[in-house]
């Protein structure tokens, strides 16, 4: 076995990348020119229509904010607000906000490495002072008091506003949701007030883009949030057209109403709420009587109602999801229960911090003796003339011809020497046996901490699904039903049904009923029996599939391979790949890798991480009672509806992402499981999509060979990972024979793929279940 990566000549058509993965994890370097791109002309088109927004008359600052915001894409935004100012021709109107713009970009350009250049509080205090010191410049020598006061007050309010996003960015980008109460529902208010009163000053023909973006999220809030949010988000519109244009606020007065009003009809789905929306929105503008505004304000509306309907439930869900305004029941259990786990998990590593800093005091102690002064203890302790050398300074290094017990030195000194091995060998056991508890606290603590990981992925539990989901087994004639539909940490959904008794109807009946019901490709459920109760368990389906495909070979025909290898799947998102090569060949070797395979299989189908799973694996090899048990380990989780891949390498050889004909080396420094303590792994996360192949190998697996799979996966798209493995796995034995190397082979090659949207529905539509009514 060995860790390291060997060299090879690239083929033509296949360009290798080295990545060396860490603990902090990241990604290779691929598909990142595009992402950028589309990034700066997102960020040009804010900056282009944030330049002509107004607010009571006056050019505001928001695209200043929206530059500061940008980060490096801040030049886009001044570019975008130049184009603008050529458009309207408000150059010398808008010269304090294109300087900033201008010195925000350089600063972005010039110290793109400074301190802090995120934190909401430093970046909103240097925006703040940028717009200060240019209004104060540029108003040098004005009579206008009106101005002054409103470049003043607008950059104080652009200051506000860039903290808001910061605030609102730096959690977003945590990945955890956003929990729409105090000073985050406040922030993402004022974020909202500003965008739709930058893009009321927006004029397309008759349609004004700041209320019809209003009219579409006032009915998503609505469908989303009942009356609370229809009528909040009204309200918000409201005041954000009432800064930009008083004579725009007559008829927007009027959305808090109808979002009141249409929440009535959130139930029947997103057309009839859009409908509720659009009629009574236009039945109170034909009330409130005809002013030049209405017909432009019918326009609004209906555009707006449009865009609302023919969104996609995907985008609004996932959208939805980072959001949490109501806490339920089933959340505060959650949050109480991970957070007392993680106390626990706190009060453990304190323990372990002071159990090592014992330890420590205690080995220091133990070291301080000298030989020396050992003998000189024993051989004075008991002596009458102690105190007659002690005056004389001669108690230190007794003097063998003035000592009345000279004859007995020898015999002492032999005690002492075996007394001061005694002692050292104990101490070494000791601090092993320290080393061995203070590991087996760490994985105590990574334990409690995964289990809280785990009780924390319920982001949000949809109350209006759980109510469909119980009616439609009600319906079914069960008794007792208790339904939960909650979302994870990837956004995907998960339904959990209790009745009383047994499911004694066909599964797949219930599932084909209940995806008609919730709008969800669901796989078939997981069903445990206990105690006269059923639980049933359903996952959705997610966007992404893995063809998983291996091919293993012994070094020797006389004798097993070494290397073990499994898929896991621990749940409907959620795959594994366990590689491991033992340490030597044969029966033993064989061994290792399969009690290291078999016991991460089983931790991570409990929910624990891979990282905790590799400490658990590592401590019991380190238990055994015969010597040099290591195992490599290589570990794959592939994350199906977030479309993310994560390698976990200790003291393995080098993974490979193939993607467009072009592939990346994954390695690693690590050691293998077994070897010490504490060996940390190596832990990649890399985002994959469609076409993608992934090949886990041993270090027996010849580079030239798998760089053959990368030809074919890049050349026969529609080629199987069970062939392309076979086919490894002969140019492997191939370049292995003519080398003569006999080691154990073993190639586990992936292939990314998209799942076809609703192919489950459509299966279980030919099936011809029947229509629940």
């Amino acid at each position: 076995m060995s860790s390291g990566v060997g060299t090879s000549t690239e083929p033509k058509g296949i360009r290798l990348t080295e990545y060396r993965g860490s603990m902090a994890g990241g990604a290779p370097p691929s598909g990142t020119s595009r992402g950028a791109v589309l990034r700066c002309l997102a960020a040009a088109l804010v900056g282009f229509l944030a330049g002509f927004g107004r607010m009571v008359g006056f050019a505001g600052y928001m695209n200043v904010a929206a530059a500061a915001a940008a980060g490096s894409c801040s030049w886009a935004v001044l570019a975008g607000s130049a184009l603008s100012c050529i458009v309207s021709g408000s150059f010398a109107e808008q010269a304090v906000q294109l300087g900033a713009m201008l010195a925000i970009t350089a600063l972005n350009v010039f110290f793109p490495e400074r301190p802090h250049r995120h934190d909401p509080i430093r970046l909103s205090l240097t925006v703040t002072a940028i717009c200060v010191i240019l209004s104060c410049i540029v108003s040098a020598g004005s009579t206008d008091g009106f101005l002054i006061s409103m470049r003043m007050i607008s950059s104080l309010l652009c200051g506000c506003v860039v903290y808001a996003a910061a605030y609102i960015a730096e959690r977003w980008r945590s990945g955890e949701p956003l929990r729409v109460g105090g000073l985050t529902a406040v922030f993402l208010a004022m974020i909202y007030i500003v965008t739709v009163a930058s893009l009321c000053s927006c004029a397309a023909g008759r349609f004004n883009l700041g209320r019809i973006l209003a009219c579409a999220v006032i009915p998503a809030a609505a469908k989303k949030r009942r009356a609370a949010g229809g009528a909040v988000m009204g309200a918000l519109s409201a005041v954000a057209v009432t800064m930009c244009s008083a004579n725009l606020a007559v008829n927007t007065m009027l959305l808090a109403a109808a979002g009141l009003i249409c929440s009535a009809f959130a139930d029947l789905g997103r057309v009839a709420c859009g409908a509720a929306f659009m009629l009574s929105a236009a039945a109170a503008l034909a009330v409130s009587g005809l002013n030049p505004d209405t017909f432009n304000m019918l326009t609004d509306i209906i555009a707006g109602t449009a865009i609302f309907a023919v969104l996609p439930a995907g985008t609004l869900r996932r959208l939805s999801a980072r959001f949490m305004i109501v806490t339920s029941p089933a959340d505060c259990a959650g949050q109480t229960a991970s957070a007392r786990l993680t106390f626990a998990a706190m009060t453990i590593a304190d323990i372990r911090q002071k159990l090592e800093r014992v330890s420590e005091t205690v080995e220091e102690n133990a070291e301080s003796r000298t030989f020396g002064e050992r003998v000189t203890e024993a051989l004075c302790a008991d002596c009458r003339r102690y105190e007659e050398c002690r005056s004389k300074g001669c108690s230190e290094v007794p003097d063998p011809g003035n000592c009345i017990r000279a004859d007995e030195l020898a015999e002492i000194s032999a005690a002492c020497r075996d007394r001061e091995i005694y002692e050292r060998a104990e101490a070494l056991r000791m601090r092993e046996q320290g080393e061995l508890l203070r590991e087996q606290l760490g994985i105590m603590t990574d334990l409690l901490n995964d289990l809280s990981c785990r009780l924390s992925r319920r982001r949000e539990t949809d109350v209006k699904l759980s109510a469909a989901a119980k009616s439609f087994f009600e319906r079914r004639g069960f008794k007792g039903v208790r339904a939960c539909v909650y979302t994870d940490e990837a956004l995907g959904r998960h339904v959990e049904i209790y009745i009383s008794g047994e499911a004694v109807e066909e599964t797949l009946s219930l599932t084909a009923g209940l995806c008609r019901v919730l709008e969800l490709d669901l796989e078939l459920p997981g069903v445990t029996d206990s105690g006269g109760m059923t639980k049933l368990e359903f996952d959705e389906l997610p966007p992404f599939t893995a063809d998983y495909g291996c091919w293993s070979s012994a070094g020797s025909p006389d004798e097993c391979s070494g290397d073990s290898i499994e898929c896991v799947g621990a749940s409907a998102s959620e795959r594994f790949v366990l590689l491991s090569d033992g340490m030597g060949s044969g029966r033993r070797a064989r061994l290792d890798s399969e009690i290291a395979v078999s016991l991460a299989e089983r931790l991570l189908r409990t929910g624990l991480s891979m990282a905790t799973a590799q400490r658990v694996i590592n401590s019991v090899m380190q238990s055994y009672d015969r010597d040099e048990s290591f195992a490599t380990l290589d570990f794959l989780r592939l994350d199906l509806f977030s479309g993310r891949a994560e390698f976990l390498k200790s003291g393995a050889a080098p993974a490979y992402l193939c993607r467009d004909g072009n592939m990346v080396r994954i390695s690693s420094d690590s050691y293998p499981a077994g070897i010490f303590f504490s060996a940390d792994p190596d832990i990649v996360s890399m985002k994959v999509f469609e076409g993608d192949m992934l090949i886990l190998a041993t270090d027996g697996a010849p580079e030239e060979a798998l760089e053959e799979a990368a030809r074919l996966c890049f050349s026969k798209p529609e080629m199987k990972a069970e062939d392309i493995a076979r086919e490894t796995g002969r140019k492997c034995r191939i370049l292995s024979s003519v080398r003569l190397r006999g080691d154990d082979v073993t190639v586990a090659v992936v292939r990314i793929s998209r799942r076809e949207k609703n192919m489950h529905n459509r299966r279980f539509s030919a099936l011809h279940t029947p229509e629940v009514r």
